[in-house]
């Protein structure tokens, strides 16, 4: 070491002392971990996200598909339990089935037994005239872990529809 004029000893700048190595190890460390730990959790919000907005969309199309037949129609009839719905459009020559709905476990599926939508945990249809009709309808997805409560992801929709006798296309 080289004393300056005070007789104090001056420290050599050519380097760091150990506990500053070591200070800046622990901060830095410090500062890694939590940069990890937002990459983390945002990969798991952008999982949980993508997973409501399948939902979302299998729900949409379904609705879409159901909307459209009640616009192309002019009188719908609902089942008892109010999860089937048959969609009639009257025509010169009679009436004549162009739509069927109806909730079969967890499946919408239509008249020809296509299913157009999976998950669903209820599917309800109220009308009080036959013309406009009133659809509720819930998704629901585990994200394949039934014990973890907290990924559980549901939508509910719902939409009023009435019957106008449009075409089809």
């Amino acid at each position: 070491m080289i004393s300056n004029i005070s007789g104090r000893p001056r420290l050599d700048s050519k380097g760091f002392t150990l506990t500053e190595v070591m200070i800046a190890s622990i901060v830095g460390g410090i500062v890694i971990a939590a940069v990890v730990m937002m990459y983390i959790t945002s990969l798991d919000a952008w999982d949980l996200s993508g997973a409501r907005l399948a939902i979302q969309r299998n729900g949409d199309y379904a609705m879409e598909w159901i909307v459209k037949d009640i616009r192309a129609g002019s009188r719908v009839t609902i089942g008892s339990d109010h999860h089937s719905m048959t969609v009639y459009r009257t025509t010169a020559s009679g009436d004549s089935t162009i739509g069927y709905y109806e909730l079969d476990g967890t499946q919408i599926k239509n008249l020809h037994d296509v299913v157009i939508a999976n998950d669903v945990t209820s599917l309800t249809f109220t009308s009080g005239n036959g013309v406009k009709v009133r659809i509720e309808m819930a998704l629901y997805d585990d994200l394949e872990t039934p014990s973890i409560d907290t990924d559980d992801k549901m939508i509910e929709l719902e939409s009023i529809a009435v019957c106008r006798n449009q075409s089809l296309y």
